[in-house]
C-alpha cells in the first residue's frame, strides 16, 4: 500500500507540474494574475499565423520577413506560431500569448480583428504593443486602439496591374476572356478583384477590344481542390491566363495551370521562385506574381518598434509607390511577357503612382461592395 501511494503521489506531483508547465512563461500572480512581466531587459516579439505555412503565399512571405529579422537581430528573441486552421483555437492562443513576456505581438487578417480588439481592451495587457496587418484593427477606428499599430495594402493597384498584363497575354492567346479566382469574398480579396477588373477595362479601352472576365470565389483559404476544380471550369471555358488570389487554395489554381498548359498569375509571393526548382513544369505557367510585400513590411515594423519609433493608434496604407505591392520581374515575367507589353505594364505602373490613373479600391470603406458586384457583372462574358 506504501509503495502503491507513493506512486499515486509521484503521479499527481508530475501532472501538477505538467499543468504548470501549460501556462504563461513567467507568469507573475501580482502583474493582472498570471500576466508575465515584460519589464526583463529583453525584447520579444512573437507573429501568431491563423493558418499554416505552406501555403508559398501571404503566411509564407510574413514568416520569411520574421525570419529575417530575426536573423539581422541575433539581440531580439522572434517566436513565429501556426495555430492552425481551426479557428476557435485562434482567440485562446492570441490571449496565451499576450500572458507570456512578449512585448509585441504580431497578427493579420480581418479574422484576427475581434479577437485582438477584446484583448487589447483588458487592462492587464496594456503595457504590450501589437500589430495587425492586411486590415485594419477596427475600421476607421484605429485611433480608439492605443496599443495597436494596423497595416494595410493597397491590393486593388497589383490587381490593376494584373488585369491589364492578363489583358495583353489573353490577346497574344487569341482569346477573349480571363478570370479572377479568390480565396473567400472578403474586403481584401475584392480589392484584389475590383483592381484586375478595372486593369482589364483599361487594356480595353487603350487598345479597342472587349475583353472579358470570369469571377469566382472559393469560399476560404485551404479548399486546393476547390481551386482547382474552378481553375479547371475557367481554362475549359476558354481562358488563356487567369489570376488567383485565395493563398493555399489558390495553389489548386496552380495545379491546374500546370495539368492544362495555361498560363496563371501568382499572388503575395514571388510563386515561380517557389516553384522553379521544385517543380519546373508549373513554374513555367506562372509568368508573374502580383507581389504583396508583407515580408518587408513586418520587418521594418519591427525595426521600427526595437528603434522606438513605431506609432499606434494609427493605419499606414502601402502601395505601388511605397514599393510594397508590384509584379514579379523575375526571369520568367521576361521570358513569357515581350518588351512591349513589359513596357506597357511598366508606363501604367508610373502612372498609378504619378496620379494619373486612379484604381479604385475595392475596400468598403471606398467602394460600396454593390459598385464593385456590378463591376464584376459588367466584365462577366
Amino acid at each position: 500500500m506504501k509503495k502503491i501511494t507513493a506512486v499515486l503521489l509521484v503521479t499527481l506531483m508530475t501532472a501538477v507540474f505538467a499543468l504548470t508547465g501549460c501556462g504563461p512563461v513567467g507568469g507573475d500572480p501580482d502583474n493582472g494574475g498570471g500576466t508575465a512581466s515584460i519589464d526583463d531587459g529583453e525584447t520579444n516579439i512573437c507573429l501568431l499565423i491563423n493558418g499554416n505555412l505552406g501555403d508559398m503565399s501571404f503566411f509564407d512571405s510574413a514568416n520569411a520577413g520574421m525570419t529575417k529579422f530575426r536573423t539581422d537581430n541575433p539581440g531580439v528573441k522572434v517566436d513565429i506560431v501556426e495555430m492552425g486552421t481551426d479557428n476557435s483555437r485562434w482567440e485562446p492562443t492570441l490571449r496565451q500569448t499576450a500572458d507570456n513576456n512578449y512585448d509585441l505581438i504580431i497578427v493579420g487578417t480581418t479574422e484576427m480583428r475581434e479577437p485582438l480588439q477584446r484583448l487589447v481592451k483588458n487592462a492587464r495587457y496594456s503595457d504590450r504593443r501589437f500589430v495587425i496587418f492586411d486590415t485594419e484593427i477596427e475600421d476607421n477606428k484605429a485611433a480608439n486602439y492605443s496599443t495597436v499599430h494596423s497595416i494595410l495594402f493597397k491590393q486593388n493597384e497589383g490587381g490593376f496591374l494584373a488585369g491589364a498584363l492578363a489583358g495583353y497575354m489573353t490577346t497574344a492567346q487569341g482569346s477573349d476572356r480571363t478570370a479572377f479566382i479568390g480565396g473567400m469574398q472578403i474586403d481584401i480579396i475584392n480589392d484584389f478583384g475590383y483592381g484586375f477588373m478595372q486593369g482589364l477595362k483599361q487594356y480595353n479601352t487603350a487598345n479597342a477590344k472587349t475583353l472579358k472576365a470570369y469571377n469566382s470565389y472559393i469560399g476560404d483559404f485551404s479548399n486546393s481542390p476547390k481551386g482547382k476544380s474552378l481553375a479547371d471550369t475557367a481554362y475549359s471555358n476558354g481562358v488563356e491566363i487567369l489570376f488567383a488570389a485565395a493563398s493555399q487554395a489558390g495553389l489548386g489554381c496552380l495545379d491546374s495551370a500546370k495539368n492544362k498548359n495555361k498560363y496563371i498569375i501568382g499572388v503575395d509571393s514571388d510563386q515561380y521562385e517557389y516553384f522553379k526548382s521544385s517543380d519546373p513544369s508549373k513554374a513555367d505557367k506562372i509568368v508573374t506574381s502580383v507581389l504583396k510585400r508583407v515580408d518587408l513590411t513586418l520587418y521594418e515594423a519591427c525595426e521600427a518598434f526595437v528603434a522606438g519609433t513605431l506609432t499606434y493608434g494609427d493605419l499606414t496604407y502601402v502601395g505601388l509607390a511605397d514599393g510594397k505591392i508590384g509584379l514579379a520581374d523575375n526571369e520568367r515575367y521576361r521570358a513569357a511577357v515581350p518588351e512591349s507589353t513589359r513596357n506597357a505594364i511598366d508606363a501604367l505602373r508610373a502612372a498609378v503612382i504619378d496620379g494619373s490613373i486612379d484604381v479604385a479600391s475595392g475596400l468598403k470603406r471606398y467602394t460600396p461592395l454593390n459598385t464593385v458586384l456590378a463591376l464584376y457583372d459588367e466584365m462577366k462574358p
